[in-house]
């Protein structure tokens, strides 16, 4: 009965805080949605108790007040892109250096390293993937900020 109301519990908080990352991730187009976003997360971590959390965020949104404008957040958008594309490419050649040492191991018949190779090649397209769904998300971001 104890682990169901664990549950129920930390249910509500998981929803809290997952919705205010995706209003901060969906509405971080403008200055003012920032601000709201952060003044936001602000109220519930003050709700949890969480005051590390409150002065972290008023400390980023004494940043916002301070230095944001529309074209700051449109270069941060585009900023976030071309690193998130940087990193995707570097990623791809991981992966083809892994594949290249994938069939070396598999040509000389070393179990072992193929083994190997196998797991960091499947952690590395798991990476990859993770990255190509954050590089979606930002173009996104980019496209509403350039509206």
């Amino acid at each position: 009965m104890m682990k169901n109301n664990t549950k129920l519990a930390i249910l509500p908080l998981v929803l809290v805080l997952g919705a205010s990352f995706s209003t901060m991730a969906n509405a971080a187009y403008d200055c003012n949605a920032k601000r709201a976003a952060i003044e936001y997360q602000i109220q519930q971590a003050e709700k949890y108790g969480n005051y590390n959390r409150v002065a972290g965020l008023k400390r980023a949104l004494s940043e916002v007040n301070a230095h944001c404008t529309n074209g700051s957040v449109l270069q941060d958008a585009q900023k976030k892109v071309t690193k998130l594309e940087q990193k995707l490419a570097d990623k791809q050649q991981d992966v083809q250096e892994i594949k290249a040492d994938l069939r070396e191991a598999q040509a000389k018949g070393d179990a072992k390293k193929v083994a190997k190779y196998q797991r960091k090649l499947q952690e590395k397209q798991a990476d990859l993937k993770e990255i190509k769904q954050e590089l979606k998300q930002a173009r996104a971001e980019l496209a509403s900020a350039q509206k």
